[in-house]
């Protein structure tokens, strides 16, 4: 069975993203989707189980959200920038599995960074070619054709 991670910004796009999770759970089941803070245990290193879930992943979906590209930490830093930042860590890991089908899924009108707006990092991120998933009423299209592709 297929194996997904799921990558996302809470700020971003926290409750699109729980829909469409549930529906990769309905089609490939719990056992075989991972989003973030769901599984992990307080106490441990997210830099670990972050490599240990995607090296154990087949697909890895990139949520991106209107906000994505430039949400700001508390100083007003571009996330991005972070080499910390969970989002970008989680790209990064996906990036170097070549074996990996990372798919970026735009969600509420966002746009596929380019890769002049990516930190040097990620910038093959910006060839990826993404799947569209909007709301009511294409949200089931969209989600439907999008597993049917994984």
């Amino acid at each position: 069975m297929t194996r997904i991670f799921i990558s996302y910004r809470r700020s971003d796009s926290l409750t699109f993203t729980g829909r469409i999770y549930d529906r990769l759970v309905d089609a490939f089941g719990a056992d075989n989707v991972f989003k973030d803070v769901d599984r992990l245990l307080v106490g441990v290193d997210f830099r670990s189980v972050i490599n240990r879930e995607i090296g154990s992943s087949d697909v890895l979906l990139a949520i991106i959200g209107p906000n994505w590209l430039d949400a700001v930490d508390e100083d007003g830093k571009r996330r991005l920038e972070d080499p910390n930042d969970f989002v970008r860590l989680e790209l990064e890991f996906g990036l170097r599995r070549r074996t990996m089908l990372l798919v970026p899924v735009l969600i509420g009108g966002a746009r596929m960074p380019t890769e002049e707006q990516l930190p040097p990092s990620l910038r093959d991120f910006a060839f990826r070619h993404a799947a569209v998933v909007r709301e009511d009423p294409d949200f089931r299209g969209d989600i439907s054709r999008l597993i049917e592709q994984i």
